[in-house]
């Protein structure tokens, strides 16, 4: 019985003095998690007969190289799912782009799925348009819309995570 306390009481005593230890070594982690940390951002805009923006949406992530930043846009009768994962490469970024898109066509009810898959090179800070539904139109029924033909840009930009404090 006494054998046990002793065990536990330097098993104590070793965790306690290892504790403050570990608190660094998380804190120094964390630190270089921050300093290779990515800001994904990504300007969805619904564009009109090929020009005219008609809606526009911001969204702003931080990330890992190798962790996707997930974007999903609804309306009337198309789903699109975009993720777009950065890996850090030597002369920049690699940006992996991929869109999965769910279209309901309004005359015979059916829905159609199609995807695309994009490897993407960019330079740190380098904007590139990603087009999930190809650059032809749809005609989707929006809300209020009936059958204008639309498409959606995703304008992505990728740089370096900067703390919000400088």
């Amino acid at each position: 019985m006494r054998r046990n306390r002793t065990a536990i009481v330097a098993c104590l005593f070793l965790a306690l003095s290892v504790s403050p230890l570990r608190a660094v070594e998380l804190d120094d982690i964390l630190r270089a998690l921050l300093d290779q940390a990515l800001t994904v951002r990504i300007t969805a805009r619904v564009v009109e007969n090929g020009r005219v923006t008609v809606q526009s949406y911001e969204l702003t992530r931080v990330t890992i190289s190798g962790r996707a930043v997930r974007l999903r846009l609804e309306g009337g009768n198309l789903i699109v799912i975009a993720e777009f994962t950065p890996y850090e490469a030597d002369d920049g970024i690699l940006l992996v782009a991929e869109g999965r898109i769910v279209l309901r066509t309004p005359e015979d009810d059916e829905v159609k799925y199609m995807t695309s898959l994009r490897s993407i090179p960019l330079a740190i800070g380098e904007r590139v348009v990603f087009y999930p539904l190809g650059r032809t139109t749809f005609d989707v029924e929006a809300d209020g819309d009936h059958g204008n033909p639309l498409n959606i840009e995703l304008e992505v930009e990728v740089t370096p995570y900067q703390s919000p404090q400088g």
